[in-house]
């Protein structure tokens, strides 16, 4: 029950958030898109060496286990690093 001495407003209505009041924006700048380009474009090139010493090296020497090895490692890396760039551009 209301004071006798208050009185209540009810002509206002509440406002509705609208969706441009509670989405982020994030801005994608050409440093990024360069930065996350040049790790894609690192990242298949590795893993297409990789998978070529695989499939096409009838019988691998150890030079080629090591080469194909390391291109593994750095496709692992280089997709590690496109997650943590695209998880930091959403953090913005």
């Amino acid at each position: 029950m209301a004071n006798p001495g208050t009185s209540i407003d009810t002509t206002q209505t509440p406002t509705a958030a609208t969706a441009t009041d509670t989405a982020a924006v994030t801005t994608v700048t050409a440093h990024f898109k360069l930065v996350f380009l040049s790790v894609t474009l690192i990242t298949v090139l590795t893993l297409a060496a990789s998978l070529y010493i695989g499939i096409f090296v009838e019988k691998p020497t150890e030079a080629a286990k090591s080469a194909m090895d390391t291109c593994s490692t750095l496709a692992n890396l280089g997709f590690g690093a496109m997650v943590g760039l695209l998880g930091g551009k959403a953090v913005n």
